[in-house]
């Protein structure tokens, strides 16, 4: 486990501060998925040229699964 640090965000005056703290959430949860990913590839041997091939294909079918998904 990667052991985090602090970010500190300004929010702009007039936000609902239950709007701030979900923000505040959803970023803490964004980034201790980035870090276990992190873990989780340490040791892969995927290039750049390779998780970029791998991504254009998951946004290829996520695009088809909803342009079918919208058709009805």
């Amino acid at each position: 486990m990667v052991k985090m640090g602090t970010i500190t965000i300004h929010v702009p005056e007039g936000i609902d501060p239950k709007i701030a703290k979900g923000f505040a959430k959803l970023v803490e949860e964004r980034l201790r998925e980035l870090a276990e990913l992190d873990h989780l590839l340490k040791n892969s041997e995927l290039t750049d040229e390779d998780i970029e091939e791998i991504t254009k294909e998951i946004g290829a079918r996520r695009r088809a699964f909803f342009e079918r998904k919208n058709r009805g």
